[in-house]
């Protein structure tokens, strides 16, 4: 009669599971191609531009093969070159999010600093892009 003491049991929603296959060694071959054909591009330019391009691309490719600490430093490279707020950028964002949760795992608190404080200097660089815009 009387629900007081009864527990409101909701059916909680499972989150839907990513599909995340993992890559044919063929797909790993033909990436770590492009990457190496990418690095000679970097080699041998001096445009900003391109150059940031061409990193975002690499540390994509990196992210891709699943190379976190590769993946990162073509992303940041990238963004020294040129600030934008495109895939890479989201890319970096969320990889430095799984490094400081990786360091709260760890309980390294010097760690999670580190990876926070990167995580600030990005949402730097969104502010810095956004007011550009307008």
């Amino acid at each position: 009669m009387f629900s007081f003491f009864k527990k409101n049991k909701q059916k909680v929603k499972e989150p839907k599971a990513e599909i995340n296959a993992s890559l044919t060694s063929e797909q790993i071959v033909e990436i770590e191609q492009s990457i190496q054909q990418l690095q000679q591009q970097i080699a041998n330019s001096d445009d900003a531009k391109l150059l940031a391009v061409l990193n975002e691309k690499t540390g994509m490719l990196y992210h891709q093969l699943e190379r976190i600490d590769l993946a990162i430093e073509y992303l940041e490279i990238s963004l020294q070159h040129k600030k934008s707020i495109g895939e890479g950028y989201k890319i970096l964002m969320s990889l430095y999010n799984l490094k400081r949760a990786e360091a709260a795992t760890n309980g390294s608190m010097a760690d999670i600093d580190f990876w926070m404080n990167k995580m600030d200097s990005m949402r730097n660089i969104a502010k810095q892009v956004t007011i550009l815009r307008d």
